[in-house]
Order: structure tokens, then C-alpha cells, then sequence
């Protein structure tokens, strides 16, 4: 079985998901934020607007910061998070 970070990239795969998609993975809210917010540190996802602009690092903390951010985010896998879990 799959940690929940290693079942994200996994669902991500398949294309851009939504925060509110990807948190039916993590059992939660805090596991899902520190789960999220290691893959963003790590390089593994990028955390999009609904728009599909990237946001940038200095502002995820901020936006986790009372529970989960705007379920309009979305993540996307980035090539590093493909090869980790080739």
C-alpha cells in the first residue's frame, strides 16, 4: 500500500487535480497539509491557481495555514515526482 504523498503523485499522473480531489486521500487535515506541503518543498508537485498559474513558494505556508487552502488550487506532478515514482 501507498503513503498518501506516494498515492498523490500516483493520481497525479493522470493530469492536474484539485486540492479538494486530492484531499480525499489523506485521513487529516493535518496529515494532508504536511503531506502537501513536503511534496511542494521536495519538488515532487507545483501548486497551481485555478487560472494555472504557479504559486510561489514564499506563499504556500500562508495558504495552509488554516487547514486546507481554497479547494480552486490545484497540484500538478513535476517531472522529479514522475521519476520518483517510476
Amino acid at each position: 500500500m501507498y503513503s498518501a504523498e506516494m498515492e498523490t503523485l500516483d493520481q497525479l499522473l493522470a493530469g492536474t487535480m484539485s486540492l479538494a480531489v486530492i484531499r480525499k486521500l489523506y485521513t487529516d487535515e493535518r496529515s494532508f497539509r504536511k503531506g502537501i506541503l513536503g511534496l511542494l518543498s521536495g519538488g515532487d508537485v507545483r501548486l497551481l491557481t485555478d487560472a494555472g498559474e504557479s504559486v510561489p513558494d514564499w506563499n504556500w505556508r500562508s495558504l495552509f495555514a488554516d487547514g486546507a487552502p481554497d479547494p480552486s488550487f490545484h497540484l500538478e506532478i513535476t517531472k522529479q515526482g514522475i521519476a520518483r515514482i517510476g
